[in-house]
């Protein structure tokens, strides 16, 4: 069968997306398509970090089926969420001036505007925060837990008493974190962060991904919770991730209510028929 492939980038992170809006992919094929359309291989030369699928929605603006390129499925992604919302106004699905831009993601509902060439997304409630310690080669690490949507370990690189964060083992230790038994079979996460002068920057390994990736939205998030809990820096926060595309977070209150926004460009790189 012919897919028509969308590759889109949000702040570094890199995703494949189709048009499911004709509703013939269900969720046993999204996960085949994902271990192929997500990967470098014979007959795909683009090499991503998620599947994503738009639908529509009898409720919300659309919905979004996420895929990992290990075809697991069910978890948030908020770089993806932001990449989905420019691929809806692409395919006239919504309008990039509509005020209220509301979908359907991961189980949750979430809200999204377009401010000039960025995309605003509101991030739903966090299910837990706290800090934890963790053996981490060979020794107790102090850290940070932030369920988000995703679950994401926080750690300092000066915990591991490195001066620099381009020194760091990503993949060897992102491993040891994802996998660490504190976390059970759900597994973790592993985000490893900087501050220098108040700038953030940030380093993720994905789970799904089993490696580092370009950007991470929800462990951008989950950073800026803990470099305010632990570090007292103060919203909006501005975090740096490997790709180098800034992403802002921010903390906004309305309502008795507290959401998290991931603030960060969106954009469509190349479009692709492949035969599958």
């Amino acid at each position: 069968m012919k897919y028509n492939i969308t590759y889109m980038s949000g702040a570094g992170n890199l995703f494949s997306v189709l048009d499911n809006t004709d509703a013939l992919i269900d969720k046993n094929e999204g996960s085949r398509l994902a271990t192929i359309l997500c990967n470098k291989n014979e007959i795909n030369d683009f090499e991503t970090e998620g599947l994503m699928l738009l639908e529509l929605s009898d409720d919300y603006s659309f919905k979004c089926s996420f895929f990992n390129p290990d075809g697991s499925t069910g978890m948030m992604c908020g770089n993806g969420g932001r990449a989905i919302v420019n691929f809806a106004i692409s395919k006239n699905i919504i309008a990039s001036e509509d005020l209220n831009i509301n979908f359907e993601m991961a189980g949750s509902v979430y809200s999204a505007k377009i401010i000039g060439n960025l995309v605003d997304l509101e991030m739903p409630d966090i299910n837990e925060e706290r800090r934890i310690e963790l053996k981490l080669q060979g020794r107790l690490v102090d850290a940070y837990y932030v369920d988000n949507g995703s679950q994401h370990t926080l750690i300092n690189i000066k915990k591991l008493d490195l001066l620099s964060i381009d020194k760091l083992d990503i993949n060897g230790l992102g491993r040891e974190v994802r996998y660490n038994e504190l976390f059970g079979a759900i597994g973790s996460n592993a985000n490893f962060f900087d501050i220098v002068k108040n700038n953030i920057y940030l380093r993720t390994y994905e789970r799904g991904v089993e490696k580092e990736t370009g950007a991470c939205g929800t462990g951008a998030v989950a950073t800026a919770i803990a470099v305010n809990k632990e570090y007292g820096l103060e919203y909006p926060i501005e975090i740096v991730p490997t790709s180098g595309e800034k992403l802002v977070i921010d903390k906004r209150s309305s309502e008795n209510r507290t959401k998290y926004h991931l603030i960060g460009p969106a954009v469509i790189l190349k479009e692709k028929v492949i035969e599958v």
